[in-house]
């Protein structure tokens, strides 16, 4: 091969080389404006109409939920919330029990050992009972 030639063929080794040691990108989700929009107006409801009345843990607890939840739906341990918010998980689960009671969330599904993760569907505003 000729020095040039030999200098292109080198380059592209290189390139192929470079593109197969990236790491493959997963395809991200499409922007879906109603769906964002809807998820400001809870979180700004919640914020406008509900946070005053709620203990810090509460707020630190309906928030992270609020954070992990797809399609109305979290999926999460209360070992992981606990994590995240800086609280033991005794008290993420007395938090979920008074958010329950508020009617701000409904647990769907009991998680644990050999059960999976909890799930829990959350609302914005306090249900008046």
């Amino acid at each position: 091969m000729t020095e040039p030639r030999r200098l292109r063929h080198v380059e592209r080794v290189r390139a192929a080389v470079d593109d197969a040691a990236k790491p493959e990108r997963k395809p991200t989700t499409p922007h879906n404006p109603k769906r964002d929009a809807s998820r400001w107006h809870e979180l700004n409801q919640f914020i406008d109409c509900t946070m005053r009345e709620l203990k810090p843990r509460q707020v630190a607890v309906w928030l992270t939920l609020f954070r992990d939840c797809r399609k109305g739906v979290a999926t999460t341990s209360q070992t992981d919330i606990a994590r995240r918010c800086g609280l033991r998980r005794p008290t993420v689960s007395g938090a979920i029990g008074e958010l329950e009671a508020l009617g701000l969330v409904t647990t769907l599904h009991q998680g644990g050992l050999n059960r999976g993760m909890s799930r829990y569907r959350i609302q914005s505003l306090i249900q008046r009972r």
